[in-house]
């Protein structure tokens, strides 16, 4: 019949182009990817850390505070730089930090992370920080030493 009013504009969506969500989600996969590899190699502080064949793995707790020293001679703490005007004002500033948390934690373990070409008297310095605040348990971050090429 040439006037029928039937046409194939009627029937109902049967299926669900996934297309366009499949390329959406590639894509944030590619943006979480980059963003995370950003996020990770960010520092406060670009700490290369002396190399240790014996070394442990120490996860990060809140019963920790992380103290800083760079090659250049600054200090940070929990990723956050010191400032001070004269080393007694930084001084000061890292040993209210370390009491603060001894306060809320006497259980507080310090990590001192120290440049490889730093002083070691910046390393000695900061332990000594530590035990005047009542600090018992602290380690020393490293890193397991690179595998020599050619070999």
């Amino acid at each position: 019949m040439a006037g029928s009013t039937s046409s194939d504009d009627d029937d109902g969506i049967n299926a669900i182009n996934v297309t366009p969500l499949v390329d959406v989600m590639l894509v944030l996969l590619v943006i979480f990817m980059a963003t995370t590899t950003t996020i990770q190699d960010s520092e406060a502080m670009r700490v290369d850390k002396p190399d240790a064949a014996t070394g442990q793995k120490i996860d990060p707790n809140p019963h920790q505070i992380l103290l800083v020293c760079t090659s250049d001679g600054e200090y940070a703490i929990d990723r956050i730089t010191v400032k001070g005007d004269t080393d007694e004002a930084r001084d000061q500033v890292i040993k209210d930090a370390i009491a603060s948390k001894v306060k809320d934690d006497k259980d507080l373990q310090g990590v001192i992370q120290c440049d490889e070409a730093a002083n070691v008297g910046a390393m000695v310095h900061l332990i000594d920080l530590l035990r005047e605040q009542g600090v018992k348990k602290y380690a020393i971050a490293t890193e397991k030493p690179k595998p020599k090429e050619g070999v």
